[in-house]
């Protein structure tokens, strides 16, 4: 039995370097810079016919975010947020237009930061544009549409009173009888689809915490890649 014990001591004397060398985990906290840009896309589609106001939304990062030579958000992070604003296109005049907002960032492994960023552009959609400095999402314009639909119908009506000895009445009842037709339809809904390209351009920065060991070398955060 005693054997056995100097054994055991001499065993676990003789392990101590070996997890004296492990170095301590410590917790590395690692800053990306406002103005760093996300290339995402859209997780779903959205549109002025089908969501509302309020409601949530999501974005994948499609471009790894590199901080000095160091990948510090992978691609297929989520950006999730909702819609702030939402304004259905009007009749003859107006577009569909929504402001999308980021709340926070999830990383693949499970870990959510608050975010804080602005929308910069959107690409992939025909017609549709990102205005102002809130990232205001602006729709197709119908309104020269509906100003050719008209004059189609002034000019049919025209036709028609010329045909009759009446070419001013035509005219008047052509372009009235569209005019009333268009009033009854909306413009074109915004829509944007699955997989549109949107760049979010941080306001704030955000603070990451990454578990790290001594043995990792790690350099200062100065900036990362747009």
């Amino acid at each position: 039995m005693v054997q056995r014990a100097l054994l055991a001591v001499l065993l676990a004397l003789a392990s101590l370097p070996i997890i004296a060398a492990q170095p301590p985990a410590k917790i590395e906290v690692i800053s990306i810079p406002a103005g760093t840009v996300l290339h995402c896309r859209v997780a779903e589609t959205i549109t002025t016919k089908l969501n509302s106001q309020g409601d949530p939304f999501a974005a994948t990062v499609a471009e790894p975010v590199m901080l000095d030579g160091r990948e510090v958000i992978p691609a297929g992070a989520t950006l999730r947020g909702h819609i702030t604003e939402m304004e259905k296109p009007g009749r003859i005049k107006g577009v569909g237009q929504m402001r999308l907002a980021v709340d926070q960032i999830a990383l693949p492994d499970g870990r959510t930061f608050p975010l804080a960023a602005v929308l910069m552009t959107a690409y992939g959609v025909d017609n549709v544009k990102v205005v102002g400095s809130e990232g205001l999402v602006k729709g197709p314009s119908s309104r020269g549409a509906d100003l050719k639909e008209i004059g189609a119908g002034t000019g049919g009506g025209t036709f028609l009173g010329l045909v009759l000895g009446h070419p001013l009445l035509g005219a008047t009842f052509g372009a009235t009888a569209t005019t009333i037709d268009r009033l009854r339809r909306r413009g074109k809904d915004l829509t944007i689809p699955v997989g549109t390209q949107l760049n979010y351009q941080l306001t704030h920065a955000i603070e990451l915490t990454h578990v790290a060991t001594q043995a990792e070398a790690v350099r200062p955060a100065h900036g990362a890649s747009h």
